[in-house]
């Protein structure tokens, strides 16, 4: 009588019995890290389609130095301190734009609102300074 315990070890058998796990050379790490930074690809679509789960792709983006982003900041000037200065929060206007058929009307404490083109800003800044008073 034969039990499964008490045989031989096959020797056709391979020692590592999981065999869904896979290995990727460097090439093949490098390749896949590389289609996450095309612009507009998602990372849960690439480890999709490669069979791979999130976590083993940020792994290899460590491992290959693709770990820190390229952000492109916008150079800031500080407002000097001291006797003169403006006790106005620091705005930065230009980087938001107003939306087509809007126009931008500053407030007085330095924010910026936008109105439907053609409105009148004196009107806006009313409106506005009076809804927040009622608050």
């Amino acid at each position: 009588m034969k039990g499964g315990l008490t045989d031989a070890p096959d020797a056709d058998l391979p020692r590592d019995r999981r065999t869904n796990r896979r290995s990727f050379t460097d090439e093949e790490k490098l390749a896949i890290v590389i289609e996450t930074d095309e612009p507009g690809v998602s990372v849960a679509e690439v480890c999709r389609r490669h069979g791979i789960v999130t976590s083993m792709l940020f792994c290899w983006r460590v491992q290959l130095g693709f770990a820190q982003k390229r952000v492109n900041l916008a150079t800031v000037a500080m407002p000097a301190s001291g006797a003169g200065a403006s006790s106005v929060p620091l705005v930065l206007h230009d980087l938001l734009q107003p939306p087509d058929g809007m126009t931008a009307i500053d407030l007085p404490d330095g924010r910026r609102v936008f109105a439907p083109a053609g409105s009148d800003p004196v009107l806006v800044r009313r409106h506005i300074i009076n809804g927040e008073a009622a608050q």
